[in-house]
Formats: structure tokens, C-alpha cells, sequence
């Protein structure tokens, strides 16, 4: 399983390959993604190819937002399928996730949603 990565500022963009991500590919795309989430704290996937996700594909994708958030950083999704789109609709993860339409706004979200972290830790001081 290969794939590219991108970077764009401190944001490592993966592309995704493939069409499905599921249990039989889980342990793979582990392995092979840890360098870069290792590597970088705000990381996006960009799912253009992806058309299936199942359940163990779905935990691996929590566990690892978990991993980043942990880092203080974060894991967009962008560039999803109708399929996928109803799944995580259905699931919460458009907004456990940040899904967004494209790279460049994915990129950007984390611009935005941290600006307003630090916002809330400088009010929460006064």
C-alpha cells in the first residue's frame, strides 16, 4: 500500500489509494502511515479515491485523530465520496473529523479551529 504525501506548511496532505480501506488493510495502512503522523501533528487524508470504509477502518481512522489530538495537533478528512459521505454523516464523524470539500480547506481549518483554541485558553486566563 503506497501513497503520496504532500505538505503544505506544518500540514502533511496523504492521498489516500485505493478504493477501499477496510479490516483486510487496516494493519497495512497503520504501517505504512506512522511515519508521517509520527512526523507531523496536523495531518489530512484526502479520500477522493476511497468509495468503501468499514467499521475496523473506521476505529483505526478514530484511534489515529486521537493519536494527533494527543500531539496538540489534529486529522482532517477532505475530498470524500458520495459512499463515505453518507457513512460518516450517518456515524458523526463529518464533525468529529472537520470534513471538508477540499485539501486547501482542510489546510486552512486547522488555521482557523486552533486560532479559536488559542482564543479560548487566553480568555479562559483573565
Amino acid at each position: 500500500m503506497n501513497f503520496e504525501v504532500e505538505k503544505s506548511g506544518d500540514v502533511a496532505v496523504v492521498l489516500l489509494p485505493g478504493e477501499t480501506l477496510e479490516a483486510s488493510s487496516v494493519e497495512a495502512f497503520r504501517d505504512k502511515v506512522r511515519p508521517v503522523l509520527e512526523g507531523n501533528a496536523k495531518v489530512v487524508f484526502d479520500m477522493s479515491r476511497v468509495r468503501f470504509i468499514d467499521s475496523m477502518a473506521c476505529g483505526l481512522l478514530l484511534s489515529l485523530l486521537k493519536q494527533q489530538q494527543q500531539k496538540g495537533g489534529g486529522l482532517r478528512i477532505c475530498c470524500i465520496t458520495p459512499p463515505v459521505e453518507n457513512l460518516f454523516t450517518l456515524m458523526g464523524f463529518d464533525k468529529l473529523f472537520g470534513v471538508v470539500k477540499t485539501r486547501e480547506n482542510a489546510v486552512k481549518d486547522f488555521g482557523r479551529r486552533q486560532g479559536f483554541r488559542g482564543l479560548m485558553s487566553k480568555i479562559r486566563k483573565i
